[in-house]
């Protein structure tokens, strides 16, 4: 979802000329979590069933699936939306819903990747570091999310606490 997300908002910046499709992320996120669910449930199933090989070649193909296409494709259109927003500051843009997308794709690629990779490299036997680590990784992608949305949304005013739910509210009214 955050490739699919990352890649709607650049093409919406740079085609922004081009009257984009206004129901296109409400029909891809779905399309996504339909594929999403159905993969997990094809490798759960693999991996219940103990067969051990196609297990393991349906979780090697997973993970390289992430590795070669959605994550590179996240951190081209991030890079591609940070830079056009940053060059672009004449233009009224929702900046701060970029900047979480940005952080949040950031945040996603240094705290919930080593996960994947380490999984990856547990299929070949091959541990780096300890599992801890990577779980402690995982669970801190897991909760950033809210604080970068709060931070983000509160950011224009200088010194003064603003609660979460009005944080919120500034990041995604625009």
């Amino acid at each position: 979802l955050l490739t699919a997300i990352s890649i709607e908002r650049c093409v919406s910046i740079l085609c922004s000329s081009i009257r984009r499709l206004q129901h296109l992320s409400a029909v891809v996120c779905p399309l996504l979590w339909a594929l999403s669910i159905i993969v997990i449930a094809a490798v759960t199933s693999l991996c219940l069933l103990h067969e051990h090989e196609h297990c393991r070649m349906a979780l090697i193909s997973m993970y390289v699936l992430n590795f070669l296409i959605f994550a590179p494709l996240m951190v081209i259109s991030s890079t591609i939306l940070f830079i056009k927003v940053q060059c672009g500051s004449q233009q009224h843009q929702p900046r701060r819903l970029y900047i979480v997308i940005f952080l949040t794709v950031l945040f996603f690629l240094l705290f919930a990747l080593p996960l994947s990779i380490w999984n990856f490299l547990q299929q070949f036997s091959y541990t780096v570091v300890p599992s801890q680590v990577v779980f402690l990784l995982a669970c801190i992608n897991s909760s950033i999310n809210p604080f970068i949305y709060f931070l983000v949304g509160s950011s224009r005013r200088r010194c003064s606490l603003v609660s979460l739910q009005v944080a919120f509210r500034r990041v995604f009214e625009e």
